[in-house]
């Protein structure tokens, strides 16, 4: 990866983007899975090019949140399996397939910025995984939710038997991975899976207001409390108040800071510039 933005410019022009789609605006990219005639099914292709784009918005300072959502009527449908297996050379197999898939999970996990899940549709399989890697997930009324791998004779392969149980517990991550069942959006969001519910029709409206007030805050704090967040899970808790040591140190020495504080003393609105 780059360390800095400097490179963003010239990593626009070194991949055509076909099946995604890239737009920033107030501080937010957004990232639209394209591919709305297979309810934007997972192939290799596709997920190259969503890896580029969260890498280039990782290093792109004025991307200070990342929105992912799909074009139609689906989220994610999964992984697109229909070549696999087919003996073709040039197409997907299920080794190369999840090798990326891998890599993009782990960049969504790791990227020191929110990201935020606008789930429009279906997202099963792998593309329920898709929304699990986010930080908060917004959805749509008419979303559904499976983790159906059962369902091809097959378990999670895209990180849902880690991030599932973390969110509703193992018990119930347990039978939605077994029996492989959909669940719709309000049972979702009746387990806890989901930040905010909405009318089809509200959903990127109010998952931009949610994205721009995420952009608009103390990145640097953010990123920091998303690290502790996702490291905390696994520590004692003595471990834990030692990394919250180590990040307010760094968010103390932040401009993002001094503006918190001189906002209270001037009893004004803070402008943070995430750094």
């Amino acid at each position: 990866m780059r360390p800095d933005g400097a490179g963003v410019a010239e990593a626009e022009h070194t991949m055509d983007l076909t099946r995604v789609s890239w737009e920033k605006r107030d501080g937010v990219g957004v990232v639209t899975l394209n591919r709305p005639d297979r309810l934007n099914a997972l192939d290799s292709r596709t997920i190259d090019e969503f890896d580029h784009l969260v890498e280039r918005a990782w290093n792109d300072d004025t991307v200070r949140c990342l929105l992912m959502t799909g074009a139609g009527r689906g989220f994610c449908s999964g992984a697109d399996v229909k070549d696999w297996g087919s003996g073709d050379s040039d197409a997907d197999t299920g080794d190369s397939w999840v090798l990326k898939m891998h890599r993009l999970m782990t960049r969504l996990y790791r990227m020191p910025k929110p990201v935020i899940a606008a789930v429009n549709g279906v997202a099963v399989g792998a593309g329920f995984d898709l929304a699990l890697v986010a930080d908060l997930r917004i959805a749509s009324a008419n979303a559904r939710f499976g983790m159906v791998y059962v369902s091809v004779g097959f378990c999670p392969d895209a990180g849902g038997s880690y991030l599932l149980p973390r969110l509703i517990g193992p018990g119930k991550a347990a039978e939605l991975i077994f029996t492989g069942r959909i669940i719709d959006a309000p049972d979702a969001n009746q387990l806890g899976l989901l930040n905010g519910m909405v009318e089809p029709d509200d959903l990127m409206d109010a998952a931009m207001e949610w994205a721009s007030r995420l952009a608009s805050g103390p990145t640097v704090a953010i990123g920091l409390a998303k690290e502790n967040i996702r490291q905390n899970l696994h520590l004692s808790f003595e471990d834990a108040l030692r990394n919250e040591r180590r990040a307010g140190e760094v968010c103390g020495r932040t401009d993002d800071h001094r503006e918190g504080l001189a906002a209270i003393g001037e009893k004004r609105e803070p402008v943070f510039r995430g750094r």
